[in-house]
Order: C-alpha cells, then structure tokens, then sequence
C-alpha cells in the first residue's frame, strides 16, 4: 500500500470517528418518547396545609383528585403544559430522560416515568411552611391504547 493510501485511509477512518458520538446522539434524539397530549388520573394524596387543589387541613388528610394534565408543546427533551383540577389550574414545564420525567409547577415539583407509551406513573411533592404535599397519580393519556395495569402500579 502506498504512502498516499495510507494517509488517505487514515483520513478517513478519523472522520468516520469523529462523526460516530455525532450519529449516535442523532439516533439517541429520535427514540425521546412523544408526551403531549391529554392525560388523565386520579391521585392519591397526603396532605396537609392550605391546598389549592384539596380540601385545607390543619393536620395530614389522605385526598384523592381528579386531574387533567395536558402537555401542549414539546421540543426535544423539553416540555410545557399545564394541569388542572376541578379547584385550579397551573403551568408547568419538563423534561423528559429515556422514561424518566421530571417536572415544576407553581409550587411543587413531580418525578416519574413513562410505564407505556400512553401512560405515565408521576409522583408529586410539595414542601412548604403553608402547605405540604405527597401524592403519586397513575396517568392514562386520551385516545391511548387500551392496555392492562403495569404491574406495581395502582390500578385507577
């Protein structure tokens, strides 16, 4: 083999190396699951304080809320939306890693992941002088395919 070949096929071999975390991040970014839509469930909470979405309570009270999260837009790894339930409404914002989810709302944060596709396990958390909150709420997103319950999660 010549010099020039040589070179050449190093060259090469270095660009198609270079290239290669470039590609795979490029496979990696199509697989990010699709969470918007509308998704439905009801929590099961522990609560206490001055709540905007249960019944106030001076001491800890077991709750249970109907709610509708709705993720509006999502841009890569990033999403916005809000939930709502029958006492209020707030915005929140996210991200979404492989099936985990994490999330902000107004005054608490959410984590939790994605048990299909068109259902989502999410565990909230609220911590705060006025009010504290810990609620898990198994959500099925609408128009989603029928599916059973994922084993070791609350059937709703």
């Amino acid at each position: 083999m010549s010099r020039m070949t040589t070179v050449l096929l190093a060259l090469v071999l270095g660009c198609l190396l270079a290239a290669a975390p470039a590609l795979a991040k490029e496979k990696k970014e199509k697989n990010i699951p699709d969470v918007t839509g509308v998704w439905k469930g009801t929590s099961d909470s522990v609560s206490m304080g001055k709540l905007g979405h249960g019944e106030p309570s001076d001491a800890p009270k077991f709750q249970h809320v109907a709610w509708t999260l709705t993720i509006d837009k999502q841009e890569g790894r990033t999403f916005f939306g809000s939930k709502v339930s029958a006492r209020g409404k707030e915005t929140v914002v996210g991200v979404v890693d492989g099936a985990k989810l994490f999330l902000a709302d107004d005054d608490g944060v959410t984590v939790g992941k994605l048990t299909s596709k068109h259902r989502m396990l999410l565990i909230y958390m609220e911590a705060g002088k006025e009010s504290k909150v810990a609620s898990t709420t198994l959500f099925i997103r609408e128009g989603g395919d029928k599916e059973e319950t994922p084993a070791g999660a609350p059937a709703q």
